[in-house]
């Protein structure tokens, strides 16, 4: 318990630090000028555009929980993610959010391990295919990093992930895995942990299915930048190009991995650093990472009325099919 205080804490502290350095160095009242002439009909396609990006996140769910056998609806496990999205954005974790996909998941399906297991899979799949696309983009900007390290610590979470993964799915490898989980009879946390990966381990068969979440991750990413470009047009930002952008999204994806509150401060220090290469002023590429981290946060309070709307009515979730499963 204590280390994981801890360990919120150095996040927040991480957070607020960069926040206030990017703040001194700064000038606000440029930023607020910038922000004051902002286009509204970017905002509103720049909203457009993350919405589709969580339909493609909710497809991509939907096609592991069907290829599984549930019968869950489209619908539901869009409104799910909207509150994942809710969870991330207001707790310090964005753990908090799976969970709560998992949670709501699993009240309509009866399956707890099953509903981990694709909430588990789906964002290991995703995250391999942005840091895939980041690889690409770090060979292209390497010079403006004068340090190999974050190449370095990309491509071993990559190699993390894809180990994780052949084992997970080779039958052989899997044997032994659960072996080693047999032993952990603490809480019964092996056996617990064995049907999660039960689950992962049903989709050793179902390459095109792997395959198609992690092209529905690579398209989702895809839009994103679609909504970076149309906010820096909407600023009167020209000098960024959409082909630039392609390099920096997912870069800064990466960057915001490190400990922070959701990538706050981190993310923003990453397009700070590339994009005042194109000659940008600080004000100019802060006000870009401002709209680009708010417009998100803006509308997961989508999801946080859907989740007070199911507690405090007594509406668990919306009414789906009977579940199945293999």
């Amino acid at each position: 318990m204590a280390r994981k205080i801890l360990l919120i804490f150095l996040r927040i502290g991480i957070s607020l630090g960069l926040v206030i350095y990017l703040i001194y160095i700064t000038d606000i009242p440029h930023i607020i000028s910038i922000l004051k002439n902002i286009d509204p009909a970017g905002i509103l396609l720049a909203i457009i555009a993350f919405i589709v990006s969580v339909i493609l996140l909710s497809l991509r769910w939907h096609l592991l929980t069907r290829s599984y056998g549930m019968t869950i609806k489209l619908m539901p496990l869009f409104v799910y993610y909207f509150i994942g999205l809710f969870f991330n954005n207001f707790l310090p974790t964005s753990i908090g959010g799976d969970l709560s996909r998992a949670y709501y998941l699993a009240r309509q399906s009866g399956e707890n391990s099953a509903s981990i297991g694709t909430v588990f899979l789906e964002r290991l799949v995703g995250l391999l295919a942005t840091l895939s696309f980041a690889v690409l983009s770090f060979f292209w900007l390497m010079k403006y990093f004068h340090t190999y390290r974050i190449i370095y610590i990309t491509l071993a979470v990559i190699i993390l992930i894809s180990l994780f993964l052949a084992t997970v799915m080779s039958r052989r490898l899997y044997k032994k895995f659960n072996g080693f989980l047999s032993l952990i009879t603490f809480y019964q946390i092996g056996d617990k942990v064995k049907k999660v990966f039960d689950t992962l381990h049903f989709y050793r068969n179902k390459k095109l299915i792997l395959l198609g979440i992690y092209l529905y991750s690579l398209l989702a990413q895809f839009v994103l930048i679609i909504m970076n470009y149309i906010l820096a047009r909407s600023l009167g930002l020209f000098e960024i190009s959409f082909g630039y952008l392609i390099l920096v999204v997912p870069i800064t994806f990466v960057i915001g991995l490190l400990p922070s509150i959701n990538g706050i401060g981190v993310r923003d220090t990453g397009y700070l650093l590339l994009l005042t290469r194109l000659g940008l002023k600080p004000a100019e590429v802060l006000s870009l990472s401002f709209t680009v981290t708010v417009i998100p946060i803006f509308l997961s309070l989508i999801g946080g009325f859907f989740f007070f709307l199911y507690r405090h009515k007594g509406i668990e979730s919306p009414q789906l099919n009977e579940e199945t499963s293999p």
